[in-house]
This record gives structure tokens, sequence and C-alpha cells, in this order.
């Protein structure tokens, strides 16, 4: 279990998270939601430890993280922020990366470590651009680069800040199934995203954040009668259907629901 206690976080006279509790369980997903400056992403890098200046406790499995070592951080929690690079290396070399906590002194990669590897791309179906340059690669197949590193390095705990964000449909559906198959991994994953329906669509637990604060966790399906849809988002859900019969749920500004 990730479990953060009382983390509160101030950068220069600005307050951006005060006294959150949060906890994510292995072989769930927990969806982070909240307006833009709420403090989804501070927290995310929190629980990374990229930043941090923030006050608190955050644990894993009961172990404090600022006990770790960097490397021994790195072999349980990978983070996918959403601002990714475009280096001029190739999307095996970058995939290797993931590889980087497990190297020795010499820094090679074993014949078991380039398996990984291949594996990893092959997973991510980014391996038929394996040998091209990720600074050359469009949005979505730099994405699922930078997924297959975050698939190589192969960690317990995973932690993505809007994964889907600018993707279309076929690669947000390549991203979606890899969420799935860590969760069926029994991988604890933490992601913030922005669209309410397909994170009631995808969460075990939603987290609500707003102005710093938590005000919400809970089942997707608590979420859609607790009220935040339209308190803290401005938006409805209702329940509808598509042609065939499959029921959805879909999220209308307040002042386009008829309500």
């Amino acid at each position: 279990m990730l479990r953060a206690q009382q983390i509160s976080l101030r950068l220069g006279s600005k307050t951006i998270l005060k006294q959150v509790d949060f906890q994510a369980e292995a072989g769930q997903i927990t969806v982070l939601l909240g307006r833009n400056g709420s403090g989804k992403t501070s927290l995310l890098r929190c629980l990374a430890m990229t930043q941090t200046r923030w006050h608190g406790q955050v644990t894993l499995d009961g172990c404090s993280l600022r006990s770790l070592t960097p490397q021994e951080r790195s072999r349980r929690i990978a983070l996918l922020p959403q601002v990714l690079p475009r280096p001029p290396i190739t999307v095996r070399t970058l995939t290797g990366y993931g590889r980087q906590p497990y190297l020795g002194w010499g820094g090679q990669l074993s014949a078991a470590d380039e398996q990984k590897v291949q594996r990893a791309m092959d997973e991510a179906e980014i391996a038929a651009h394996a040998e091209d340059l990720v600074c050359h690669c469009s949005g979505g197949e730099r994405q699922l680069a930078y997924f297959a590193m975050l698939l190589a390095q192969d960690t317990p705990v995973v932690l993505l800040d809007e994964p889907t964000a600018s993707l279309d449909m076929e690669y947000r559906r390549v991203v979606y199934a890899l969420l799935r198959r860590m969760k069926a991994e029994g991988k604890t994953v933490v992601l913030i995203l922005h669209e309410l329906a397909n994170a009631v669509e995808l969460a075990d637990q939603v987290c609500v954040l707003d102005q710093g604060t938590r005000v919400f966790t809970g089942t997707p399906e608590d979420f859609l009668i607790s009220g935040l849809p339209q308190s803290v988002f401005g938006l409805c859900p209702k329940q509808v259907k598509d042609e065939t019969g499959n029921e959805f749920i879909l999220f209308r500004p307040l002042n386009q629901s008829g309500e």
C-alpha cells in the first residue's frame, strides 16, 4: 500500500497542499481528479519524491520513502510526467533506461535486461519503431515509447500524470489496456485524468482535490452521487445507452443538463 499522511506543501508564499491524506492499494487503479491548480501534480510528485519540500509522511508497505536511497526508490516507484522530452535517442535506448535502477557499476544491460526491454516495447505496441529516434516520433508514438520505459522499469508502484493528454482514440486504447494490465499484475497504479467519464470507467478508487485539499475518496459510483461533479467541476453525470444498448456515463455542463 502506498500511503501519504498529512502532506503539506508550500512554495514561496503559496500553499499548494494542505494536510492531504491519501492511500492507494495494490491491484487497483486510483485516479486523481481536480480542477487545474488543485494540487494533483504536486501530490504525485510528492509521492514520487521528485518534490521533496513537503511536510508529512509517505510510506510504501510501511517503509518511509525518505529512508530509501534514490536507487531503492526507483526500484519501487516509477513516474511518467505529463511533459515528455524529445531526446535524439532511439526508442530502444529510451526503453533501456527503465532498467537503470537494476544495473551494476558497469551500467551495461545484460541479456535478461535486453529481453525485458524487447518485451516492454512489444507490450507497449511500439516495437516497430524501436530504432526510430524519439525526437522524430509522433506525440502518440513518443507517449508509448515512454510507456515502454515504464514497463521495463517494472516497479510495484506506477504514477502517471495525464498519460492520455492529446492522444487520439487509438493510442488511448493502448494506454488504457496497459493500465489494466498493470492492475491485473498487482501493481499500484495512480494517475491523473481530466476526463471524468474515462476516470469513472477506469478507476477502482477516485480521489478529488480542490484548492490543495482532499475533498473526496471513494468508488466511482460514490463519486457520481456525491454532488462533486456538479459543485467542483460544474458537470452533471447522466447514464445513457448507445445504439447497441451498452450503458455509459456522460458528463454535461450544468447549464446544458436541463437541471
